[in-house]
């Protein structure tokens, strides 16, 4: 498909999808949230793999960089797919009013100061993107990384768990960053094989680093739950059961076998090293993001169907556009190892 025909269908689909805010505004809006967030976790996962690789030296830097950097080059684009949120954050976020709300709450969740703090945040990744993808800088990613990860945790506050004022993690900005980096990671892998076929040591490194990221979600993920859930507080638990029951509880089962079921397979050194198996890996990964994503924002809606139905047109559309700039940054980041010595 061509970059200009991926580029209209993706426009079709957004403009479907802001369409769709006229008979449904929460629900349709909501969907884009969704969206938006599935979409963050490939272009932030792809700047923090920048990061890592810059920071930490090894022979992943030539595996996992080029198309780390490509996913990071979507950055002004998701910044582009944040207006509607920020143009809908009365209708998407029940704390908009400032009801029920005391104190330092109060204070953090107000409108002025979310958007205040996406902006920001938007602004300094797009910065960064712009100033390490250009060469390896390992001081200014050593100090990047520590302020990444600490925006990124308020981001995911802001974004998802907010979505529920009355419930808290304070392990929740973790697990949503070990999201980010699996779903950023299996794009990377699908990525390399399209970029260059690595060879067995390079897909036994790749293997070994995704099975890392496998277990690493499973940890957070089941912690969060385990700690929050024991701790048998209402608005824990009522956070929990929202997305224990209907399709809700088919769709977390759906996420845990796209999830373990690949981390087992990933523990036999001869599947480890199957480009094959690599690649569908990535692929049953990326699904299984998608429907993870749809299980944290989707269920605070009393009525969700329409907002489902959103959240996957919208996401195809995203998907479409994102093509269109990885491309763009393929032809560039080329362009630049030509002109280095």
């Amino acid at each position: 498909m061509s970059s200009d025909y991926r580029r209209v269908l993706g426009f079709v689909a957004l403009l479907l999808g802001l369409a769709a805010t006229l008979p449904a505004p929460r629900q349709a809006l909501t969907g884009w949230l969704a969206a938006f967030v599935l979409q963050s976790a490939t272009v932030l996962g792809g700047l923090l793999f920048i990061m890592l690789v810059d920071v930490i030296p090894g022979i992943w830097r030539n595996i996992v960089r080029p198309p780390a950097a490509m996913l990071a080059a979507g950055m002004p684009l998701l910044a582009v797919f944040c207006l509607p949120v920020l143009f809908g954050i009365r209708l998407i976020f029940p704390w908009y009013n400032g009801e029920g709300l005391t104190g330092f709450r109060a204070f953090y969740l107000a409108p002025l100061a979310v958007a205040a703090r996406l902006i920001v945040f938007f602004a300094i990744c797009i910065w960064l993107q712009t100033r390490l993808s250009r060469a390896p800088n390992r001081p200014l990613a050593a100090a990047a990384l520590i302020v990444f990860v600490l925006l990124d945790g308020l981001f995911a506050t802001d974004v998802v768990l907010s979505l529920d004022p009355q419930f808290h993690s304070s392990g929740f900005g973790l697990y949503f960053l070990s999201v980010q980096a699996l779903t950023a990671f299996s794009a990377i892998i699908l990525i390399r094989f399209l970029l260059s076929p690595p060879d067995a040591r390079q897909r036994s490194l790749m293997g070994a680093l995704f099975l890392t990221l496998l277990l690493s979600w499973a940890y957070f993920d089941f912690m969060q739950y385990f700690i929050l859930w024991s701790g048998n507080l209402p608005a824990r638990a009522d956070w929990f059961l929202r997305r224990s029951g209907g399709v809700w509880s088919v769709l977390v089962l759906i996420v845990i076998i796209l999830r373990l079921g690949p981390a087992f397979l990933l523990l036999f050194p001869p599947i480890r090293q199957s480009g094959r198996g690599l690649r569908l890996f990535a692929a049953l990964t990326l699904a299984g993001s998608l429907a993870e994503v749809a299980w944290l924002v989707i269920p605070e809606l009393e009525s969700p169907t329409w907002a489902i139905v959103i959240y996957l047109v919208t996401s195809a559309g995203m998907a479409l556009l994102t093509s269109v700039s990885l491309a763009q940054a393929r032809t560039e980041l080329a362009r630049v190892g030509k002109e280095r010595p």
